[in-house]
């Protein structure tokens, strides 16, 4: 079966003479376009355009055409299915040719059905042709020219009646009647052949959406989409629409864009045969702050989608393009993995009402390589009350919490303490938690301590 695909980065759309369109409610639409009329024995060639309109990506669509006993294909007899499978993006399409001979005349129709990976169908469409037999060499040849009539009539039975002539001059003779071994054959009328209903000239159009692939995070990406026509008549003004995932933000736009979230539109004029036009976008990719994790896309990559639409021939045409976006940042490791322990310790256990205790907080690097920005909190009961004053002492106390100045880097095999002292005005068992946290850790430390106060 001859396929011919749409190129990588390019979907390309046209409208032809005859075409059947798949139910409206089928996760894929089929477009098969072809001629009308067909004299028998003449090859016939059937564009099929695909498009995934289910807002999903379609994958390892099967394409299957079952065709007349009129219709004969080089390859197999029906059904016949087209080598290799089609994957689809939400929005996008293709277009596959299907030639046949038409064998016999009458009505000849094929049918193409799209079948998934579990062979449920999911759109299809039917084209029918009126096959006409070929006319002859006789019946070409243009019918003999009819002589001009004699005097006589021609084909009468009756003869002149005589006029009187003077008496020294004889009467003249009645006309000579042909016989009908003299008449002539009457011609051969052979009706024209009907005549092709015109083909109409459309418009058709390509859209290819280009932008780089990879960026580094926080830079600026372009995006280019270019709209050309390469069929023979201007297209009808339609739109073409930009968006983005929300791994980017918008920066700047060709003039005439018309701005909403996560997207951006411009109107187009009528595009001449032959001509082009293009259309920019300008986007900032993720920040610091931003998780990749949530980037939408193939492999995590966040996307840019382009949309051509009211052009003429009633189908969309869209294309798209996804970067990758390199982060300058240390990947972050789980605590074990970077060999980060934290203990909390009370030196006086238990302790009466109204005296201290002092509480140690030991952070430790078992790790290979330093662990750097950890920042180091003691969160103490309520109502306690800090004795003396912390080591380190460059402190900020919030209510029952202490928070310390951040350690700019713990080498492996050392360690850092943190001491507070604290007493507390009732008697009870008492908790204190230390909270350990770095930009290079995924998650944060806990470790905590009970201090019994009793009563004098």
């Amino acid at each position: 079966m001859g396929s011919r695909s749409v190129a990588a980065f390019w979907v390309v759309v046209s409208v032809a003479v005859c075409a059947s369109i798949a139910r409206a409610d089928d996760p894929v639409a089929v477009l098969v376009t072809g001629p009308l009329t067909a004299t028998a024995g003449e090859r016939v060639s059937f564009e099929v355009e695909i498009v995934n309109r289910s807002g999903t990506p379609q994958q390892r669509l099967r394409v299957i055409d079952y065709f007349d006993k009129g219709f004969k294909h080089e390859a197999s007899t029906s059904p016949i299915e087209q080598k290799g499978t089609v994957d689809l993006a939400a929005g996008t399409s293709k277009r596959i040719t299907l030639d046949f001979i038409a064998a016999e005349p009458g009505r000849q129709c094929h049918r193409v059905e799209i079948l998934n990976t579990a062979g449920v169908f999911v759109g299809g469409a039917t084209a029918c042709v009126e096959v006409t037999q070929p006319v002859s060499a006789f019946q070409r040849t243009p019918p003999p020219t009819t002589p001009s009539p004699s005097a006589s009539t021609f084909g009468s039975s009756s003869a002149t009646p005589t006029v009187p002539l003077p008496s020294a001059v004889p009467a003249a003779s009645p006309p000579a009647v042909p016989t009908p071994a003299t008449a002539m054959p009457a011609p051969v009328i052979v009706p024209p052949p009907p005549t092709p209903p015109s083909v109409p000239v459309t418009p058709s159009l390509e859209l290819g959406l280009k932008g780089p692939s990879e960026v580094d995070e926080g830079a600026v990406a372009e995006f280019v989409a270019t709209v050309r026509n390469t069929g023979s008549v201007a297209s009808s003004p339609g739109s073409l629409e930009f968006s983005w995932d929300t791994a980017f933000a918008p920066l700047e736009a060709s003039d005439g864009y018309k701005l909403s979230p996560g997207k951006v539109a411009w109107s187009l004029p009528a595009i001449g045969p032959g001509e082009q036009l293009r259309r920019q976008v300008n986007l900032r990719a993720a920040t610091a702050s931003t998780s990749l994790g949530r980037f939408a896309g193939p492999a995590g990559r966040p996307c840019v989608r382009g949309t051509l639409a009211g052009t003429g021939g009633g189908v969309i045409v869209a294309d798209e393009s996804c970067v990758l976006v390199r982060s300058r940042r240390p990947v972050a490791r789980t605590a074990r993995e970077a060999g980060l322990r934290v203990s909390l310790a009370d030196c006086d256990d238990p302790v009466r009402v109204g005296a201290g205790t002092l509480l140690v907080c030991t952070v430790t690097n078992e790790g290979t390589s330093p662990i750097g920005g950890l920042d180091v909190s003691i969160m103490l009961p309520e109502q306690a009350l800090v004795v003396g004053d912390p080591v380190p002492s460059r402190t900020r106390i919030d209510r029952s919490t202490v928070t310390f100045e951040s350690l700019p880097s713990l080498p492996p095999g050392s360690r850092a303490t943190f001491q507070v002292a604290y007493r507390m005005p009732v008697a009870g068992s008492w908790k204190a938690t230390a909270t350990v946290s770095s930009p290079e850790i995924d998650g944060r430390v806990d470790a905590s301590c009970s201090t019994s106060m009793i009563a004098p």
